[in-house]
């Protein structure tokens, strides 16, 4: 079975040859070479991404590891995110909250406040290989299944077409195909594994 550095290698080349064939198409079709550049770059990394992506089910791959340390650092950005635009209901919150239970704090509301958003990114961090590999079960699993993974990227595909209505007919084909373009490196990956028949 081919590892790691032979999946990102395939990935790579794939990732050049759909981020050329995509940036080509899209300026030939709209004329617009930004939007071809961006699309180009979309469609590189996507493709490299969707190359390493399957091996997210064993709990020692590389991607896992990585896909672990990106949630990881999204799940904290996101709490953190959270805690700044709501800071003053949190504290106020805390402050009603102690005042009810008849607590005098030691420290100001801030401070709890600070240490409860902490403590909460280090539980939600804690937890994101544990739910990766609820979700993903066992290694060749489902993310190894062509089939399995077209119907996902047929949804995901749906979901952006309607998310994105607001955009450009340009730019929501533009869109679905950068993103149709994780698919062809899920592809490349299957292949290199003998997963498609």
């Amino acid at each position: 079975m081919p590892n790691y550095p032979t999946h990102a290698r395939w990935g790579r080349i794939g990732a050049a040859a759909m981020g050329s064939a995509v940036a080509a198409a899209v300026y030939f079709l709209f004329l617009s070479a930004a939007l071809a550049f961006a699309a180009g770059l979309g469609a590189a990394a996507a493709t490299f991404v969707g190359s390493i992506y399957p091996d997210i089910d064993h709990h020692t791959s590389k991607p896992r590891q990585k896909a672990v340390r990106w949630f990881q650092g999204l799940v904290v950005l996101g709490i953190a995110s959270l805690a700044g635009l709501s800071w003053p209901q949190l504290v106020d919150g805390i402050e009603t909250a102690s005042t009810t239970a008849g607590l005098d704090l030691p420290v100001p509301p801030e401070v709890v406040g600070a240490v409860s958003v902490v403590l909460v990114a280090a539980v939600a961090t804690s937890l994101v290989d544990p739910v990766i590999g609820l979700v993903t079960n066992r290694h060749r699993g489902w993310t190894h299944s062509v089939p399995i993974n077209a119907v996902l990227m047929a949804l995901l595909l749906g979901g952006l077409w309607l998310l994105l209505g607001g955009l450009s007919f340009e730019r929501r084909v533009t869109a679905l195909v950068v993103t149709g373009t994780f698919y062809v490196g899920t592809l490349i990956h299957l292949g290199l594994d003998g997963e498609i028949p």
